[in-house]
């Protein structure tokens, strides 16, 4: 079997590494057929701080979902979301020298390069160049310029970028867990393309993906990525305050959390009370459940507001027609939905990823929103690149029959 029939997915989370792979069908469908999970370790704040134990992680997370497929062997893409990304909007613009002939792809990508040096420091490495709309002259709002005629193309781009030296240690635990990585993808990046629909895109929409580690922000209107943002607070910091509430180990406090836990404090009945496991010697305990939840709800609140921070950086709370769409292993935490709503004033809702098929009992969760969608990402940018390679193998071709045409 060709390995390029086949593509895998590595989130790189704070509390678990999660790979998914995938069966490319007919050249655009996509049926998972094999997943696997194992304990993120040797990674803080998305970065590596132990090599061997960040390889063991990922080789045994991939290994499983290889395994489960059947297969030796794919193509494998990297999912990222840590404290040493950055973003940054930026514009680039050239001079078109053949500007009646139409700007060609040549011009885009100089105007790009152009945003790019502007803002890039050197110890950084981009990830991505996002479009968010083009110039011609005096002409804005330009979704795509090729073939325009005009003397000055101007771009707007959102970059991602990170530092150089810590995607280079991600690369060398996959490489040394045995698999050749054809990209890293931003995380946030990945799920928005799983969960938000494009009319979502279109009207305005904060996707927020809210994972162990880490809460990633992507804001998006008339159909551009205008933000994205790795927030350092996440599920695990929940679970670390009720360790020290509750002086309970972390796999009750963890338990506690998932059934019981509730977003809005006020919704709990303060009756009730739950028996909490101590760390030992110390006896268990009951401890109202209200008291609980308000020191859940403190750190929501906490959360909520640095995706309101992240949402007025760009634009209006208001301008989020379509809402905020929540994703990830941390959105399924009682009333969190309804806290958002009420905290931001707009519509919220939780994302699941779709578009795939194969293994849906278990993909069609905001846990595995990630993952799906660095699928999706990678299979576009395994077609763009064949679309351009083919392309160049056009213009041989045309060459070698005019050369040949001279002599015969």
């Amino acid at each position: 079997m060709q390995s390029d029939e086949y593509l895998l997915a590595i989130d790189l989370g704070t509390t678990k590494v999660c790979a998914v792979i995938a069966r490319v069908i007919s050249g655009d469908d996509l049926e998972i057929i094999g997943i696997g999970t194992h304990p993120s370790e040797g990674m803080q704040n998305g970065a590596v701080v132990d090599l061997e134990r960040t390889t063991r992680s990922i080789e045994s997370a991939a290994q499983k979902a290889l395994a489960t497929a059947g297969v030796d062997y794919a193509r494998a893409w990297i999912g990222i979301a840590a404290g040493f990304i950055q973003s940054y909007n930026s514009r680039g613009s050239v001079a078109v020298l053949q500007g009646q002939r139409g700007i060609t792809k040549a011009d885009i990508r100089a105007a790009m390069r152009a945003a790019v040096d502007l803002k890039i420091p050197p110890e950084m490495e981009v990830l991505h160049v996002i479009p968010r709309g083009f110039r011609v002259d005096d002409i804005s709002g330009v979704r795509d310029p090729e073939g325009m005629v005009g003397n000055l193309l101007e771009i707007d781009v959102h970059l991602v970028c990170g530092r150089k030296n810590d995607i280079a240690n991600i690369g060398r635990a996959a490489q040394a867990a045995g698999f050749r990585i054809e990209g890293v993808i931003l995380q946030p990046i990945a799920s928005s393309m799983s969960v938000l629909s494009q009319e979502e895109m279109d009207a305005g929409v904060a996707m927020v993906d809210i994972g162990g580690g880490t809460t990633d922000i992507a804001i998006y209107k008339d159909g551009h990525i205008l933000q994205s943002r790795i927030v350092l607070v996440g599920g695990d910091l929940i679970t670390k305050d009720l360790v020290s509430f509750l002086a309970a180990p972390v796999e009750h406090a963890e338990t506690i959390k998932k059934n019981y836990g509730c977003a809005i404090t006020a919704a709990t009945d303060d009756a009730e009370v739950i028996e909490v496991q101590r760390i030992r010697p110390r006896p268990p305990h009951h401890i109202a459940r209200s008291n609980i939840n308000f020191v859940i709800e403190c750190r929501v609140d906490q959360i909520i507001e640095q995706i309101r921070k992240t949402v007025l950086s760009v634009m209006s709370v208001d301008d989020l027609v379509a809402g905020v769409v929540l994703t990830g292993g941390s959105s399924l935490l009682g009333g969190l939905v309804e806290k958002v709503q009420r905290e931001l004033g707009v519509g919220a809702n939780l994302g699941i990823p779709g578009g795939v098929t194969g293994f849906t009992d278990i993909v069609k969760s905001p846990t595995c929103a990630t993952a799906i969608g660095m699928l999706q990402y990678a299979l576009k940018e395994r077609k763009r690149v064949r679309a351009e390679n083919g392309k160049i193998a056009q213009r041989v071709y045309k060459k070698t029959c005019d050369l040949l045409s001279r002599f015969f």
